[in-house]
């Protein structure tokens, strides 16, 4: 959409009683201001651990996480999965820091945050009344 554009339909908007009356460019540059608190890098941050959890698969291995740790054949056991399809999804967690890993011996354990588990219990929640 062109700028101009935009911009005529902020005035409609103001001019319809919806919003206070301003100038367009104020309240663009308002909005824009908005946005700028938060800086590009934290929105990556985001956007990845977003991902991280836009899965069903990673989204059922944070639901066995957040009570135990759990070793990645416990997790492929429980979900059914296979070796290279568990590896995948538990390295996407683990890289947008959504789990964190140990070895002991041949055996790799995963494990999430008391405040990560915490969190996702509240979106849980959130899911459940929407």
């Amino acid at each position: 959409m062109s700028v101009t554009l935009a911009r005529q339909r902020l005035k409609r908007l103001a001019a319809s009683g919806l919003r206070e009356p301003c100038r367009p460019s104020e309240r663009v540059s308002e909005l824009r201001k908005r946005v700028g608190k938060v800086d590009d890098l934290t929105i990556a941050r985001l956007e990845q651990l977003f991902f991280g959890l836009a899965d069903r698969t990673r989204l059922r291995i944070m639901e066995l996480l957040t009570s135990e740790e759990l070793c990645a054949c416990e997790v492929m056991a429980a979900l059914d999965l296979t070796q290279p399809t568990t590896s995948h999804h538990l390295g996407i967690l683990e890289r947008v820091g959504l789990i964190t890993a140990r070895r002991e011996g041949k055996w790799v354990f995963y494990r999430i945050s008391n405040k990560v588990a915490a969190l996702l219990n509240k979106w849980y929640e959130l899911a459940e009344r929407s």
